[in-house]
C-alpha cells in the first residue's frame, strides 16, 4: 500500500511538472498575500486551473464537432431522432445546442476562442452576428469581457435599427448614385458647350 501511495505521489508531482511554464497574472501582494510559500501554492493552483480549463475547451470543441456530425447524419430521419440520440447518451438539450452554436461560430470565424467564452456571450453573438461586421464579432470574442461586449453591441443595434452591413450597402449605393449624377453633369456640360459653339457660329453668320 505504501508503494502505491508513493507511486501515486510521484505521478502527481510529475504531472504538475509537465504543465507548461506559467507566469502568474495576479499580483498577490495587492490582496494582502505576502507569504512566499502561500504565493507558490496559489500559483500552482493557477497553473492547474488554466491547464484544466484548456483541456475542458478542447473537450468542448471535440464534442461540438461530434454533435454537429451526428445532427447532420440524422437530418433525414424522423423529427426528434437527434434529441433521442444525445439524451440516450446522457447529454442535456441546453448543453448540446450550445455546443452546436459554438461549432457553427467556429466554422464561420475560424476562431478557437469561441469554445472558451461564456454561454451568455455565445447566445448574444448568435443573435446579432448577421447584423454586424465580421471583425466586430472577433473583437467581441477576444475582448476581456465577451458577454458584456456582446450585450452592449446588441443594445446599440436595438437603439439603431439599421445594421452595420446595411449601412455599408447604403454608403456604397450612395457612392454609385453620386458617380451616376457626376457622369450626367459631365455629359450635360459637353452638350452645353457644343450648343454654345453652334450658337456662336450662327451669330457670326448674321
Amino acid at each position: 500500500m505504501d508503494k502505491i501511495r508513493a507511486r501515486t505521489a510521484e505521478l502527481k508531482d510529475k504531472k504538475e511538472i509537465e504543465i507548461p511554464s506559467y507566469i502568474s497574472r495576479i499580483n498577490y501582494e495587492e490582496y494582502g498575500v505576502m507569504e512566499n510559500d502561500l504565493k507558490i501554492k496559489l500559483i500552482n493552483c493557477e497553473k492547474k486551473a488554466v491547464h484544466h480549463a484548456s483541456e475542458m475547451a478542447k473537450n468542448v470543441m471535440e464534442l461540438s464537432k461530434v454533435f454537429s456530425e451526428a445532427q447532420n447524419l440524422l437530418s433525414d430521419h424522423n423529427g426528434g431522432t437527434f434529441k433521442v440520440w444525445f439524451e440516450s447518451l446522457g447529454f442535456k438539450k441546453d448543453f448540446v445546442y450550445m455546443c452546436l452554436k459554438r461549432n457553427n461560430l467556429f466554422l464561420e470565424l475560424d476562431e478557437e476562442k469561441v469554445f472558451l467564452i461564456p454561454d451568455r456571450a455565445i447566445k448574444t453573438i448568435s443573435k446579432i452576428k448577421d447584423k454586424i461586421d465580421f471583425n466586430k464579432i472577433l473583437e467581441i470574442i477576444n475582448s476581456e469581457k465577451p458577454s458584456e461586449a456582446a450585450k452592449e453591441k446588441e443594445i446599440e443595434l436595438s437603439v439603431r435599427p439599421t445594421t452595420e452591413i446595411e449601412e455599408a450597402i447604403i454608403i456604397e449605393d450612395s457612392e454609385d448614385e453620386i458617380r451616376k449624377i457626376e457622369k450626367k453633369i459631365a455629359e450635360y456640360n459637353r452638350i452645353i458647350k457644343e450648343l454654345e459653339y453652334e450658337l456662336s457660329i450662327l451669330k457670326k453668320k448674321k
